[in-house]
C-alpha cells in the first residue's frame, strides 16, 4: 500500500542484499535481523533528517545507513511534503523508490495493465508468488460489459470473492499477504485518508490502473479509480474500532475506545514506540507495525 503519509535504481535482488536500517547505531535487521533485512526506524520522528532548503539536507547530516538506498528508506523527504520515508503517503514499501507517486519506481515493477499481481514484491507476474487476477476484478466490474480494460480476457467467475467465485492460490496468500501494508489488499487497492479531513476512500493505487494518482489526487474517482478490495489477501481491514491506521491515518485519527493506541491486523507485529521488529520485517513507520521484506 503498491495500499501514505505516503539512488540509484537498483535491482531488486541487488537492493534486498544490502538492505540497512535508517539507522547510525549498527544495523539490526529492522532491529535484530541480519544486513539484509529492511530498516526498522525507532527513532523519534522529530529527530530524523528532512529537507529544508531545495538541495535538501548535507548529505554529512545522513546516518550512514540511509546513503544509497531507495528513496523511501534514504532518511530524506524526497518530494518535498513533510513526510520522510514510509510516512509519506505515496511510499508504498521500504524497497519502494519513488516517494513522488504510488509507483514503486523499480524497474519493470508492475507493468501489465491487465493482468494484476502482487503489487508490493516489486516485480511484474505471478511465477514468484502465484498471484495474478484481471484488473476488472479491482475495478468491481460484475459482467465483461463494465470491465473498461482487457474485457476480452475477463471472466467476472475467474475473479477471487467478493466479485467471482475463484479463490487466489496458497502461495500468493502466503507470499503477498505479509508484504502488503495495513490497509491494503496485495493488489494495491487500499483505502486511502486525507490526512485533514479524515475523509476516506478505497483507491486503486497501481499506476497503470489509475495513472497520474497521487497523494494530492486520490479524492477524484476519475483520476484515481475506485476499487474493490480482495479480503482474502493482505491486510485490507483498517479505520475505525479496528484501532488500525489506514493509509494517510495517525493516532490522531482513532477513535475514542483505542486510547490513542494503533494496533496492527492479527499476526503482524508492532513497532509503536521503537518496539523491535523482528528478523526479515522493517518499520513501516506510518502503521507502526513490521512488515515482511521482500526476499
Amino acid at each position: 500500500m503498491k495500499a501514505r503519509r505516503l539512488v540509484h535504481r537498483l535491482g531488486l535482488a541487488t537492493a534486498v542484499l544490502i538492505w540497512i536500517g535508517c539507522k547510525s547505531d549498527p544495523p539490526r535487521g529492522t532491529l535484530d535481523g541480519p544486513a539484509i533485512d529492511a530498516p526498522a526506524i525507532d527513532a523519534p520522528i522529530d529527530s530524523r533528517p528532512i529537507d529544508g532548503p531545495p538541495d535538501g539536507p548535507s548529505i554529512d547530516a545522513l546516518p550512514a545507513s540511509c546513503l544509497g538506498q531507495p528513496q523511501c528508506s534514504d532518511c530524506i523527504d524526497n518530494d518535498n511534503d513533510g513526510n520522510i520515508d514510509t510516512l509519506d503517503l505515496e511510499c508504498t514499501m521500504s524497497l519502494d523508490n519513488d516517494e513522488a507517486s504510488f509507483a514503486t519506481g523499480i524497474p519493470g515493477d508492475n507493468i501489465d495493465a491487465v493482468l494484476q499481481d502482487c503489487f508490493y514484491d516489486g516485480n511484474s507476474g505471478a511465477g514468484n508468488d502465484g498471484c495474478n487476477i484481471h484488473v476488472c476484478c479491482l475495478l468491481g466490474a460484475t459482467t465483461v460489459a463494465q470491465c473498461p480494460i482487457g474485457a476480452s480476457q475477463y471472466n467476472p467467475a475467474n475473479c477471487p470473492p467478493p466479485i467471482g467465485t475463484t479463490p487466489l492460490p496458497q502461495m500468493c496468500l502466503d507470499t503477498c499477504g505479509k508484504l502488503t501494508p495495513p490497509g491494503c489488499d496485495c493488489f494495491g487497492c487500499c483505502t486511502i485518508c486525507d490526512p485533514i479531513t479524515n475523509v476516506c476512500v478505497d483507491v486503486a493505487t497501481n499506476p497503470n490502473t489509475s495513472p497520474g494518482c497521487t497523494q494530492l489526487t486520490f479524492s477524484d474517482p476519475a483520476i484515481c479509480h475506485r476499487c474493490t478490495k480482495v479480503p482474502s489477501c493482505g491486510h485490507p481491514t483498517c479505520g475505525g474500532a479496528t484501532c488500525i491506521l489506514c493509509p494517510g491515518q495517525d493516532r490522531t485519527n482513532l477513535p475514542l475506545p483505542c486510547m490513542g493506541l494503533p494496533v496492527c491486523p492479527t499476526g503482524v507485529p508492532s513497532c509503536e514506540d521503537g518496539a523491535p521488529c523482528p528478523a526479515q520485517t522493517y518499520c513501516d513507520l506510518s502503521s507502526k507495525c513490521c512488515l515482511a521484506i521482500v526476499q
